[in-house]
C-alpha cells in the first residue's frame, strides 16, 4: 500500500505518507503547549502516523492569533514546552513540524458573549488592506505600513528559529485559509498598489520574503513546507494563478506544497469549498485542487480534507493526485488509523462523521477545547484507561441508540458480559432517523461501525423485545444501563391531538401521508433538515419558530448551506410567531402582537424529545447498579449521548 511507504519532504525522512493535518484544538494555555496538549498529540503518535503538525505556531501573539487559544512562538520562553512536545512525538518515531501563522485580519472576530474582540484581547487586527474578513462578526482591520511589514518578516523568520531551537524537524509556512500570508496573496483582500500589492508578482513579495527570512534559520537540512489555498471565490486568484503561486514557491525553495481551501466562512457558492466540509459534501471535494497545483511543480504535494478511508487515500495515491495524505479529523475520531490500517482492520475504524460539532464548533465558535462526537478520549487524552474492569460484570443496556451502543461496546472492551435489549427491528436509535434527510447518510458510517463492533465483540443483541422490570428481574444483571431514547415532546398548544398534526418521525420513516399545505412547528435542526427532506420531495413547507433565530446550537458549517438549500426550496421560515392553536384548517400563529392562521393540511410537530422520569424510576432498584443516559434524561445530541455512555461504561 503506498500510503504506508516510506517517503521524503527536502532531506526529511517519513515512515509513511500520512500527515496529521494542522488543527487548532484550543488545549494550549498563553500561548505555551499544555501537558494535554501534548498528550492529544502523542496519541496521535502511538497511532503510527508519519509527520505531526503541531497546529499553528503564532508568530505575534496575541495580535495575529487565529482561535483564542493557540500556541505562540514569537517568545523564547515558549520554547522548553515545545522541546518537550518534540521530545515526546520523536520518541514513537514520528517527525514534527510547527507551522508559523499570523491570522492578520481573521483575528478581528468579536465574541458573541463578550462584544469584545477576545482572540486579539482587545487589539485591533492588522492586514494588507482595510478590508474585513467576509463573514459576520468581523472588523475593519489596520492596514499595515512598509514598516511594519518588514517587522512581520521577522517575526516569522525569528519563530522559524525558535522552532528549529525546539527540535522541529520541518518548519511550515500557513499561507492559507486568508490568514496573514493569504490574504497578501489574493486579490480578494489585497488592494494595496505599492511593492506589497497590485500585480499578481507583488502581491506574492511578502510571502516569498517570509519564506527567505525562514530559509536563513532553516539551513538547507530542513524542509520548508507550504499551506496553501487551492481556490479562492469569485475575485480571487484563479486555478491558473493558483499553479502559477505555487511554481514561485518552488522556485523560492519550498520542499513541499500542502493544499487545502476556505476561510472559515461559507459564502452563498456552490462552487467554493469550505476548510472544514459538513456531511453535504462528498469525500476528497478538494483532491482536485492538489492534482491541479501537482501538474505544475516538481516537490511532493499533500492532498487534505474529508479524506477519511485507507481505501479512499491510497486511490488519490495510485492516481497520482497527491504525494501524502493529511488527515484531520479523521485522526480525531480514531488516533490509530494508520496502526489499523497496517493491520488492515478497516472496519476498526472509528468514523468521522463530518458533524464539526466537536471540533470546529467547539474551537472556532464556541471558544471551548476540541473533542470529538464519536471519540469521547479526543480532548482528554491520559483522564481515563480503557482497561479491563476489577470485576467482571453482567451488564444489560436497554435501547440500541448511540449511547447504549458507545456503553456496550466499551464495557465489552474492559470485559463484561454485555446484552443489549432494543424495541426495534435493529440497531441504530434514533441515528436511523438522523441520516434520512438530504446530505446526512454519513452518520450510516457511524451506525454501521457500532453494528459490526457488537458483532465482533460477542455482544448478546435481544430486537424487537422493549425492556421491561421482569425481563431485569430475569436476567439478573449487576449492572442495569437505561438508554431508551425519550418521548416525543408534545407542545401545549390547543388542538395538538388534531388528525391534521403528525410527528417528524413518522414522516422521515414515511409511515404519514402529507397534505399539499404543510407547516413544521419547531426551526431548531430537526425542523429545518426535516424542510429540506420535504423540499427534495417537491413541498415547500412553512417553518414556525417562536425564537427569533432558528437552527440554535447547530455549528455555522452545517446550518450556513442548510439555509441556503431551504432558500433555494422556497421554505418560508417565520421567527418570533408562537403557536396558539391548531384547527382542522390550519395554525393559528400570534407574531407581533397579531393573530393569523397559517393554513394547512399537514401540521409536524419537530419540537423535540422529553425525558421519561417515570420510566427511569420503575427500574430504579431494579439492579445493584442502575443508570440512565441519553434522552431518556435530557434531550441532547449524537455527542452528548455517546460522552456518557463512554463515562458510564467506564464506571462499571
Amino acid at each position: 500500500m503506498k500510503l504506508l511507504e516510506p517517503c521524503k519532504i527536502g532531506n526529511m525522512e517519513l515512515k509513511n505518507r500520512v500527515v496529521l493535518a494542522p488543527m487548532s484544538n484550543n488545549l494550549m494555555k498563553d500561548g505555551f503547549i499544555t501537558e494535554r496538549a501534548i498528550r492529544f498529540y502523542e496519541n496521535i503518535a502511538k497511532g503510527g502516523v508519519g509527520l505531526i503538525t503541531c497546529e499553528d505556531g503564532i508568530v505575534d501573539f496575541p495580535l495575529g492569533n487565529n482561535v483564542k487559544f493557540p500556541a505562540a512562538i514569537d517568545d523564547d520562553k515558549y520554547i522548553p514546552m515545545l522541546k518537550k512536545f518534540n521530545d515526546t512525538i520523536h520518541l514513537h518515531g514520528v517527525k514534527t513540524i510547527m507551522q508559523l501563522a499570523h491570522g492578520g485580519r481573521r483575528a478581528g472576530r468579536v465574541a458573541k458573549k463578550s462584544g469584545c474582540l477576545d482572540v486579539t484581547r482587545g487589539l485591533i487586527p492588522v492586514g494588507p488592506s482595510e478590508v474585513a474578513h467576509p463573514a459576520p462578526g468581523y472588523v475593519v482591520p489596520q492596514e499595515l505600513s512598509v514598516d511594519q511589514i518588514k517587522h512581520v518578516v521577522e517575526q516569522f523568520g525569528q519563530g522559524a528559529g525558535r522552532a528549529m531551537e525546539a527540535g522541529f524537524d520541518a518548519i511550515g509556512l500557513h499561507c492559507a485559509h486568508m490568514y496573514l500570508c493569504g490574504e497578501f496573496l489574493s486579490p480578494w483582500a489585497n488592494k494595496r498598489t505599492d511593492a506589497y500589492g497590485g500585480t499578481f508578482e507583488k502581491r506574492l513579495t511578502f510571502v516569498l520574503e517570509v519564506i527567505e527570512r525562514i530559509r536563513k534559520e532553516a539551513g538547507n537540512d530542513h524542509p520548508i513546507i507550504v499551506r496553501m489555498n487551492g481556490m479562492e471565490p469569485g475575485g480571487g486568484n484563479s486555478l491558473a494563478d493558483i499553479r502559477k503561486i505555487g511554481q514561485a514557491f518552488e522556485k523560492a525553495g519550498i520542499d513541499a506544497i500542502h493544499v487545502s481551501v476556505g476561510f472559515a466562512a461559507t459564502i452563498k457558492d456552490p462552487a467554493f469549498i469550505p476548510s472544514i466540509p459538513s456531511m453535504r459534501l462528498d469525500d476528497g471535494p478538494i483532491v482536485h485542487l492538489a492534482e491541479n497545483i501537482k501538474k505544475g511543480v516538481q516537490i511532493p504535494v499533500i492532498a487534505v480534507n474529508k479524506i477519511r478511508t485507507p481505501q479512499f487515500a491510497e486511490k488519490i495515491l495510485q492516481e497520482g493526485k497527491a504525494d501524502l495524505i493529511a488527515l484531520g479529523r479523521t485522526l480525531v475520531a480514531d488516533p490509530n488509523f494508520v496502526n489499523k490500517t497496517i493491520e488492515e482492520k478497516y472496519d476498526d475504524i472509528r468514523p468521522c462523521i463530518s458533524c464539526c460539532q466537536g471540533c470546529i464548533q467547539n474551537v472556532v465558535e464556541k471558544d471551548l477545547p476540541m473533542t470529538c462526537t464519536v471519540n469521547p478520549m479526543a480532548g482528554r487524552e491520559g483522564e481515563f484507561k480503557l482497561e479491563k474492569a476489577d470485576k467482571q460484570k453482567k451488564v444489560l443496556i436497554a435501547g440500541g441508540g448511540p449511547g447504549g451502543l458507545e456503553t456496550a461496546i466499551v464495557a465489552a472492551k474492559r470485559g463484561h458480559a454485555v446484552t443489549i435489549y432494543e424495541k426495534r427491528n435493529k440497531l441504530g436509535g434514533l441515528l436511523i432517523e438522523a441520516a434520512i434527510p438530504p446530505h446526512k447518510t454519513d452518520i450510516n458510517r457511524l451506525t454501521d461501525y457500532f453494528t459490526k463492533q457488537v458483532d465482533k465483540l460477542g455482544i448478546k443483541v435481544v430486537l424487537n423485545t422493549e425492556i421491561t422490570p421482569a425481563i431485569v428481574n430475569d436476567e439478573k444483571p449487576e449492572a442495569l444501563i437505561i438508554a431508551v431514547g425519550g418521548d416525543n415532546l408534545i407542545p401545549p398548544i390547543p388542538g395538538v391531538e388534531n388528525e391534521i398534526v403528525v410527528s417528524a418521525l413518522d414522516v422521515l420513516n414515511q409511515k404519514v401521508t402529507l397534505g399539499k399545505n404543510i407547516v413544521i412547528i419547531g426551526g431548531g435542526q430537526t425542523g429545518l433538515e426535516l424542510a429540506e427532506f420535504l423540499g427534495e420531495n417537491g413541498k415547500k413547507p412553512i417553518v414556525i419558530e417562536m425564537q427569533d433565530n432558528v437552527g440554535a446550537g447547530m455549528p455555522s458549517q452545517v446550518k450556513t448551506p442548510l439555509m441556503f438549500s431551504l432558500e433555494d426550496f422556497g421554505v418560508n421560515i417565520i421567527t418570533m410567531a408562537e403557536a396558539k392553536e391548531i384547527t382542522k384548517d390550519g395554525v393559528m400563529i400570534t407574531q407581533g402582537g397579531q393573530e393569523r392562521l397559517i393554513e394547512a393540511d399537514t401540521v409536524i410537530l419537530a419540537s423535540g424529545f422529553k425525558g421519561k422520569p417515570e420510566f427511569n424510576e420503575s427500574f430504579k432498584d431494579a439492579a445493584p447498579e442502575v443508570f440512565s443516559i441519553g434522552n431518556c434524561v435530557k434531550q441532547g445530541n449524537i455527542l452528548d449521548a455517546i460522552q456518557k455512555g463512554f463515562l458510564t461504561a467506564i464506571k462499571l
